[in-house]
């Protein structure tokens, strides 16, 4: 064999060890983003409070199709009550990611706070309503006013911090029927109120409530695994950065598109709001402060 063609061997040797690891190296690579790509994420919905129209659980389904369109993630969201929730959280069962109202308890303890704990994604606003066209709302009280229990939000901490604690609760449907009828000159209520009334041909007055709010929804992340972390957080920017949340008759930023009668709930500052992530023992000593009336812990508790 000649020189020249032992040396030619030589180099493809060469180059084949260096060739074959580098390229075991890149299939490993490319096997790894190709699970990255692959990756299933759930997600919890829990409603807490009225919102306004449409389906929650619908639209973080779509923004998890338009965040992953281009990728092989594939988001699931499932509608749960906070109840369901806290039951199968104890139970070792949880989400990836869960989207939950302010004063939802159980979470607190999951939540992977890698980056951070939580992110609000959308609000709703407590308000005073009437049908009245004299009205002013200068004589509220606690006789004339109807208070919307809600769901799983504290209606009655905002009715103590306005004034009328110990006003009548009823439930959300009960409450704006009386209200309507007639049997109350107020009622106190939320954004979903004011759409019961539109589709009412009611004519109506707001005026919104500023000092309380727990009407949020939140979202956080709870998933350990490094990868799917990753993808949550992806996820969870995109949500915040593409936020439409006046598509459900809620607010975010700048509100484009909200309702001529949703405006007065825009921009609103509040005095208080709760400290959450929560656990049930801050949340059972402010509804009972609320209860007994004591406005003074109810602020401390919101400091």
């Amino acid at each position: 064999m000649s020189k020249k063609r032992t040396l030619i061997l030589v180099a493809i040797i060469v180059i084949l060890i260096i060739a074959v690891p580098l390229l075991a190296v890149f299939q490993r690579k490319s096997a790894d983003a190709d699970d990255m790509q692959s990756q299933r994420i759930s997600i919890w919905q829990i409603d807490g409070f009225e919102g306004g129209r449409g389906s929650r659980s619908q639209y973080l389904q779509n923004i998890g199709n338009k965040c992953f369109k281009n990728n092989k993630v594939y988001v699931t969201v499932t509608s749960i009550s906070a109840e369901a929730a806290r039951l199968n959280l104890q139970q070792g069962k949880m989400p990836d990611v869960i989207s939950y109202s302010a004063g939802f308890y159980g979470v607190e303890n999951y939540i992977n706070k890698k980056d951070f704990a939580y992110k609000s994604w959308c609000r709703g606003g407590y308000c005073f309503l009437t049908i009245d066209e004299s009205a002013d709302f200068t004589d509220i009280a606690t006789e004339n006013t109807v208070i919307n229990a809600g769901k799983d939000n504290l209606s009655e901490v905002a009715a103590a911090l306005c004034g009328i604690g110990g006003a009548q609760s009823e439930e959300p449907t009960n409450a704006y029927l009386k209200l309507l009828n007639g049997k109350y000159k107020y009622m106190l209520g939320t954004q979903r109120d004011i759409f019961r009334l539109k589709t009412r041909n009611a004519t109506f007055k707001v005026k919104p409530i500023t000092q309380f709010n727990d009407l949020y929804q939140n979202v956080s992340i709870l998933t350990a695994n490094n990868a799917k972390y990753e993808i949550c957080k992806r996820y969870v920017n995109y949500l915040i950065d593409n936020n439409n949340a006046a598509k459900l008759g809620l607010f975010y930023g700048d509100n484009e598109g909200i309702e001529e009668e949703l405006k007065p709930l825009c921009d609103v500052k509040f005095d208080t709001v709760l400290n959450y992530p929560c656990n049930k023992e801050y949340i059972d000593d402010i509804k009972s402060a609320a209860k007994s009336g004591d406005v003074n812990k109810i602020k401390n508790l919101l400091k």
